[in-house]
């Protein structure tokens, strides 16, 4: 599993939050904008009934966790990669990059979703600009397997490599922009990489699926899509992740209500509850916190 931060919960940010679930990554999210943050689950959960409805997804549920919160700093304090999707403003794009790179690990490597924008502006104020690129998710994310990468002056070959390795395992291939301009697919091109989408999952239901073991494949694992969940199964698999998703230091031992979500410490769990925050999963008010005792 690897620990996700997506800011901004605009199109594109829900979308990349959503791709990184599915392929059973932990994402967190931020957005300053409350009203955008609380609408999350909603439509994500929309976002699955019509990748339902569509044929497009391979199991019934996202088996990744999905995590709104509310301080930048506790979105971004232990990702492995750090997605910006805000809207495409350079200042508002180089406070958040100076901001982030000073409240994340030393290792995250942070990706700006800009369309135009100059990744060396971008990144003016940053620190540590080696781990800093642009990475342009094509819509709709959910269905269109490239991912425009714009390295930047001082972006490292690691930094590449560990970004290739991410998106090649969710069936992504990355490729550099040709000319001056972003690439923007036609609808014609959307519908046909739909379709072969489609046509990947049945394939991999049928003989194809089947035989997936027994004969060497010629794509990458990311090609194949998640194992199946169980009916049960949510934003949050049991057992997943016991730490909590805030200070990732204590276990989780309290339920939140009334939601009863399970997914931070008590000492978290007051704090959310002391500033009136709301659940990270479903943003629902919190009026209580009990306490909950492993065996």
């Amino acid at each position: 599993m690897v620990k996700i931060a997506v800011l901004g919960c605009g199109l594109m940010g829900v979308k990349i939050a959503g791709e990184m679930a599915y392929h059973g990554h932990r994402v967190k999210m931020y957005d300053s904008n409350i009203n955008q943050l609380n609408s999350v689950y909603e439509r994500i959960e929309e976002d699955k009934r019509h990748l339902r409805r569509e044929g497009l997804m391979s199991h019934r549920n996202f088996i990744g966790q999905v995590l709104c919160m509310s301080l930048l700093e506790e979105t971004v304090n232990d990702a492995d990669f750090i997605f910006e999707a805000v809207v495409d403003d350079l200042k508002v794009k180089q406070d958040i990059f100076e901001r982030v790179s000073h409240c994340c690990t030393s290792n995250a490597i942070i990706a700006s979703n800009t369309l135009n924008l100059d990744m060396s502006q971008i990144v003016e104020r940053t620190a540590y600009k080696e781990r800093t690129l642009g990475l342009r998710f094509l819509f709709p994310v959910y269905y269109i397997p490239e991912v425009e990468i714009t390295p930047g002056k001082h972006t490292s070959a690691e930094v590449i490599e560990k970004v290739r390795i991410l998106l090649e395992k969710m069936g992504k291939t990355l490729f550099f922009r040709s000319g001056g301009e972003p690439l923007i697919l036609s609808e014609e091109q959307r519908e046909a990489r739909k379709l072969a989408r489609i046509q990947q999952i049945k394939n991999q239901s049928g003989l194809g699926y089947f035989f997936e073991s027994a004969i060497p494949a010629l794509g990458h694992r990311g090609n194949f899509a998640p194992p199946q969940d169980d009916d049960t199964a949510s934003y949050v698999m049991e057992g997943t992740d016991r730490d909590c998703a805030i200070c990732m230091d204590h276990t989780r031992d309290c339920l939140l209500c009334p939601c009863h979500h399970m997914v931070t410490c008590q000492d978290c769990a007051r704090l959310l509850l002391n500033r009136r925050d709301s659940c990270p999963i479903c943003r629902k008010e919190i009026t209580e916190v009990i306490k909950v005792y492993h065996s």
